[in-house]
């Protein structure tokens, strides 16, 4: 594959962090006294970040204002990233490789830019991108090519000359009708989907060994 440039998504593409956040949510559950519950976090999994703390704050009835359940967990998240994620099998040597080949690239993320960012300079790639976006800079979720478009345009490309790694079916779609050439990546907690992220993508890879 040779683009000018990509845009990857970070959280089940780039690391394998998404069990980072139903970890949190048993740790910070059970520091308040209350008895974790599987399908919250299988609830909150597509949600942005506010919205699955007041999803949470609604659903234990817990006597804290969404911003301060936000805050204890992403410190308890922040940990594990900085501490305990590693990068996805491959996406070291595959990112070296894109860079010898002068190929720009960034991250494009619904997650924290400040969280993004620690996890991506922990893991030793931050270096090699030119830049994080996050959905919040934008004003709106994946569900909107708005962060793909920004992203490509801060790049220097366009979308036909530009790769979207996603692992997630909603983004991996919007990148795909924006005229993007669109890489669904298996994550393990998507499973049930990676049929439907074939039909809404140019190529499908089980890892990024795949591409070496």
């Amino acid at each position: 594959m040779k683009f000018k440039a990509i845009i990857f998504d970070m959280d089940g593409t780039l690391i394998d962090s998404l069990g980072v956040w139903a970890e949190s949510d048993r740790i910070f559950l059970k520091e308040l006294g209350y008895e974790y519950t599987p399908s919250v976090s299988e609830a909150m999994k597509t949600m942005h970040y506010v919205s699955a703390c007041e999803y949470l704050r609604n659903f234990y009835n817990i006597n804290m204002s969404t911003e301060e359940i936000g805050a204890r967990i992403m410190d308890i998240v922040k940990d594990r990233y900085v501490h305990n994620v590693p990068l996805k099998e491959g996406v070291y040597d595959f990112m070296l490789k894109q860079q010898a080949a002068g190929v720009k690239m960034c991250v494009a993320t619904s997650n924290d830019k400040s969280l993004a960012e620690a996890a991506l300079k922990s893991l030793k790639v931050y270096d090699m991108l030119e830049f994080v976006i996050t959905s919040d800079e934008v004003g709106c979720g994946k569900e909107s090519p708005l962060i793909f478009e920004k992203a490509a345009e801060m790049l220097g490309a366009k979308p036909e000359n530009t790769a979207v790694f996603e692992d997630s079916v909603h983004a991996a779609q919007s990148a795909y009708k924006a005229g993007f050439y669109t890489v669904g990546v298996y994550e393990e907690n998507f499973s049930g989907e990676f049929e439907k992220l074939k039909s809404c993508t140019h190529r499908t890879v089980e890892g990024f060994k795949e591409l070496l």
